[in-house]
């Protein structure tokens, strides 16, 4: 079809100068009207051509995408790898129909050529871009998209498409193999580690966070050396951006989360929950062995739990109040029954008697794991007077009044 082309071309050519030449025109300017302009009508067919394409691409293909239940066409079609990938069907029709139009011009087809060819890497460096852009548009429809991100790994694709441009264009504006190029390369490898220090850094920084699982997108995590406290939205390959509670954005060098130690807070969510460890502290004068009027009293307001045998007459209110809010906490569906659950003493001190709550919540958020921990104090000092005992609190004003 191509040749068939350039013979009408040329037809229409020898037609075009003995025309020209009816009209008085010298037999040099004749010829440069004609392959111009010959040259002219292959661009022309060459832009026909590349509609003709664009059309089907953005109605026929655009159909099949839509009918396709996959998910990556959709990508590679947003993501317009389609429509670049067509532009280099009229850079290949000039480029062949280049050397027959205008031969007799060596000149004018050495620089075209050379046009016609940084068009075409231009070209593939967008169609490379555009490519890897879908990839990680299709990545990113897995749920491993967030335990394994790959975004570091497209940059340092974007990263290997740019030099790799940039060689083959300054080969082809010197006329040097790229070859000749690379070997030419070792010598600026120091200048390049220089330049790239973060880039490469920020990779390796990346691989080791990926494969031994240390970051995913969505962890919650802390470095108080950089002010930084809250949830992971992107891992790229420079930074690490991270949403603090304050709805404030600090951005982490990747490299700094190998170099510098963090705390990750996503195992606390994966070992059943975070954790409840807070106490109280009960003053020591208001302990006391429980008699029956407590008892009675506990048992009509449904805050007796039985002892056994062993304990009847030796109990105290404090061991009636600590069977009381296990018991509480064990039937409560905030609580995660299968991890550790206890009330224990701490050492008594100036203070009174600690006594210390540890457990684990089911849900592991922070609001709901704060809201649960109010509800649960709010009950137990609430509770509390109904034993017979009293929080510990320094003496002030208003208790010496």
């Amino acid at each position: 079809m191509l040749l068939t082309a350039n013979v009408n071309v040329q037809n229409i050519g020898s037609r075009l100068k003995s025309l020209l030449l009816s009209w008085g025109f010298g037999e040099t300017a004749a010829n440069y009207i004609v392959d111009f302009s010959s040259l002219f009508i292959v661009l022309l067919i060459a832009v026909i051509v590349y509609q003709i394409v664009r059309f089907l691409i953005n109605r026929v293909l655009k159909r099949m995408v839509d009918k396709s239940e996959n998910k990556w066409d959709d990508h590679l079609y947003e993501q317009k790898v389609f429509t670049r990938l067509a532009l280099m069907l009229p850079l290949l029709i000039l480029q062949v129909s280049l050397g027959p139009t205008i031969s007799d011009h060596p000149q004018a087809v050495n620089i075209l050529n050379v046009i016609l060819k940084l068009l075409e890497v231009g070209i593939f460096l967008l169609v490379g871009i555009s490519f890897l852009n879908a990839l990680y548009k299709i990545y990113g429809d897995y749920e491993l998209a967030s335990a394994k991100p790959i975004k570091g790994y497209v940059q340092i694709g974007k990263i290997v498409l740019y030099i790799i441009v940039c060689i083959v264009t300054i080969s082809v504006l010197i006329g040097q193999s790229p070859l000749t190029l690379l070997a030419g390369l070792g010598a600026m490898s120091a200048v390049l580690m220089l330049i790239f220090k973060d880039s490469l850094l920020g990779f390796v920084a990346g691989v080791q966070l990926s494969n031994n699982k240390m970051l995913q997108i969505g962890d919650w995590i802390t470095m108080p050396k950089y002010n930084t406290d809250g949830t992971v939205l992107d891992i790229s390959l420079v930074t690490v951006k991270v949403r603090n509670f304050d709805n404030s954005v600090s951005c982490v060098p990747t490299y700094v989360l190998i170099t510098d130690s963090f705390q990750n807070w996503r195992s606390m969510g994966d070992a059943g929950g975070r954790r409840l460890k807070r106490q109280l502290s009960i003053d020591i004068f208001t302990i006391r062995f429980a008699d029956e009027a407590l008892i009675a009293g506990l048992k009509t307001k449904g805050l007796y739990r039985e002892v056994s045998m062993a304990e009847a007459g030796t109990i105290t209110n404090l061991g009636l109040f600590r069977r009381y809010i296990y018991d509480f906490l064990k039937t409560s569906p905030l609580i995660n029954q299968g991890s550790t659950l206890m009330i224990r003493h701490l050492p008594a001190g100036d203070t009174g008697l600690p006594i210390e709550i540890y457990a684990f919540y089911s849900p592991p958020d922070w609001e709901n794991a704060e809201n649960t921990t109010a509800a649960i104090f709010e009950h137990i000092y609430a509770v509390l007077p109904e034993f017979g005992l009293a929080v510990f609190q320094r003496p002030s004003g208003r208790s010496i009044n």
